[in-house]
């Protein structure tokens, strides 16, 4: 039998070429991927924005104060004919039913916003589902749509918040751009925010009845329009058929 040996000087060669190595393996990897439906030792995330090869981003505006500005929202957008996604309240909806409606009747998509605005990470798993129904319902009765799309009020939310989500059938949406409306910037602030921050992919938060949001939105618009971003319905830019959102809380493109 042929005994093979090693010099000194071999095994710290092989020594150093095996750690240099994992250290490129290392400074490689992938980034964690998680389960969106998954409740384990990992935070489960909704979806802040997109993985996508395409320029287009998403418009989010949250209805839960009045709606004043309804009008002026729906006719910039219909003007430049762009859709965006318009999260309600139930309880908006109930006391609003004809802006409801108008909203939907325009063609945009209709997501939940809950139904009184509490902190979902503080409910229990059944007043979430309670919550995530009631506005469903309230939102059903005012414009005839039932929404999958569910945004948590304040960004609010835990692992459990996000499983009753899901469980209810909805999808949890964040959002990755705040204009920062609803701290009372004015509308040029509001667009350059849009500005510095808006990327294929981005799902966009605006207010319906803050102080400058009616105003900053035709400046929104332009400015996606000059950054050659096309923006959609927040139903039109996430993947149905992926479950798999990064740390974060990107959703990542299903795999061919």
């Amino acid at each position: 039998m042929k005994i093979i040996t090693l010099k000194a000087s071999h095994i710290l060669t092989v020594s150093f070429c095996a750690a240099l190595l994992l250290t490129l393996i290392s400074a490689f990897r992938l980034p964690e991927i998680q389960d969106v439906f998954s409740s384990g030792s990992r935070r489960s995330l909704p979806i802040y924005s997109v993985q996508t090869d395409e320029k287009k981003a998403a418009l989010g505006i949250n209805c839960a104060w009045d709606d004043a500005d309804i009008p002026d929202m729906l006719a910039a957008l219909a003007q430049r004919n762009i859709k965006a996604s318009f999260f309600l309240l139930g309880e908006w909806a109930q006391k609003y039913p004809d802006s409801a409606k108008t909203i939907a009747l325009a063609g945009h998509e209709i997501g939940s916003h809950s139904n009184s605005h509490r902190d979902m990470s503080s409910l229990s798993q059944q007043e979430i589902l309670e919550e995530i129904s009631a506005s469903r319902a309230a939102i059903q009765n005012a414009c005839s749509q039932t929404p999958v799309l569910f945004r948590p009020p304040s960004g609010d939310y835990n692992d459990l918040v996000i499983k009753s989500i899901h469980q209810s059938g909805c999808i949890p949406i964040q959002w990755n751009l705040d204009t920062l409306d609803w701290k009372g910037l004015e509308a040029s602030e509001i667009a350059e925010r849009v500005r510095k921050d808006l990327a294929p992919g981005s799902i966009i938060l605006l207010h319906a009845g803050a102080e400058h949001s009616a105003q900053a939105l035709p400046l929104i618009l332009d400015t996606a329009d000059q950054l050659g971003i096309q923006l959609v319905p927040v139903g039109e830019l996430i993947y149905p058929d992926s479950s798999t959102v990064d740390h974060a809380g990107q959703q990542l493109k299903p795999q061919s």
